[in-house]
């Protein structure tokens, strides 16, 4: 990613920090990608410009086997974000968002301090296998599962107004992912990671009682205990999310991750987060750090170009 930067970001009109750092959570619903949908006529101008940003997603990864994937929702406030955001993005208010999460929708409801705050999300994605093309990046393994990670801001396009996202930070746990992305001009930045089972303290025999997803993005060390749940629902189909972020090697960069998983699930746990940086210290002051639910199953792709 582009190097830090002092500029505070304005918070465009269009669409008291947590005193500890675990947040228990219940029954998670409403999925952290931002989903785009158009309907009825489209003027042959945005046409044409759709469909130049199509073909400049030029390079894709396929990805196979997804084991899991969520994100952590979040409010952040831009003015005390200090991170380099796009250029030509700006961020959105949650007041101005009309497909507004429900649970931050609900916090803003009963806190409107915090409604000319910015949706953010954390998420996580884990599969088997990323087809690169000349290369494929596989483990079967799931503690040591590729992942691939974005933390984004919820944003509009300055010159369209259109929905797409900044990205804050791309990340990965496998250096070949981060090279491979390198050559291709995506900042991708490696990270330590690791999933495992908790086991049950009590009765060394039983089945563990959950997983533990933990990863250290800079000085911060962020750890999800999640509980096991059993109950799951089919996928209602497609999933997709658009981002915009800017190259060191290649300037401006688009990026459109689309799954297809097999099922949602709710998550159960906690969020631990430790660390004094910027990255903790947006999580820490957000109202709210909502998990879930999870995608699992299917396979999908990452597009991403100029």
């Amino acid at each position: 990613m582009a190097p830090r930067s002092k500029r505070h970001a304005a918070v465009e009109p269009l669409g008291t920090p947590l005193p500890e750092d675990s947040i228990p959570a219940t029954r998670l619903a409403a999925l952290a990608f931002a989903l785009a949908a158009i309907a009825g006529v489209v003027p042959p101008s945005l046409r044409a410009q759709e469909e130049e940003e199509e073909e400049q997603l030029s390079r894709v990864w396929r990805i196979e086997g997804l084991r899991t994937g969520f994100c952590v929702q979040l409010l952040v406030d831009p003015q005390r974000l200090d991170v380099t955001i796009p250029g030509d993005a700006r961020p959105l208010r949650a007041d101005a968002i009309q497909d507004l999460n429900p649970v931050l929708r609900n916090v803003i409801s009963n806190q409107p301090e915090f409604a000319g705050w910015t949706p953010s999300t954390i998420c996580l994605y884990y599969m088997e296998t990323v087809d690169l093309g000349s290369l494929r990046v596989s483990e079967q393994d799931p503690d040591k599962a590729p992942m691939i990670g974005v933390w984004s801001l919820a944003a509009a396009d300055v010159a369209g107004g259109g929905r797409k996202d900044a990205v804050l930070r791309f990340f990965t746990n496998t250096g070949r992912l981060e090279r491979a992305g390198q050559v291709n001009g995506l900042d991708l930045r490696k990270v330590r990671s690791t999933v495992r089972d908790i086991e049950n303290d009590y009765d060394a025999t039983a089945p563990p009682i959950g997983i533990r997803y933990q990863f250290k993005l800079g000085k911060t060390l962020l750890t999800w205990d999640g509980r096991r749940v059993s109950d799951s629902t089919r996928a209602n189909g497609p999933v997709s999310s658009d981002w915009r972020a800017d190259s060191r090697r290649r300037g401006r960069m688009t990026a459109r991750l689309t799954l297809t998983p097999e099922w949602t699930k709710a998550m159960a746990g906690s969020l631990r987060v430790e660390g004094e940086d910027d990255f903790a210290d947006a999580i820490k002051s957000s109202p709210v750090r909502f998990v879930g639910p999870a995608v699992l199953g299917g396979g999908g792709e990452l597009a991403f170009g100029r």
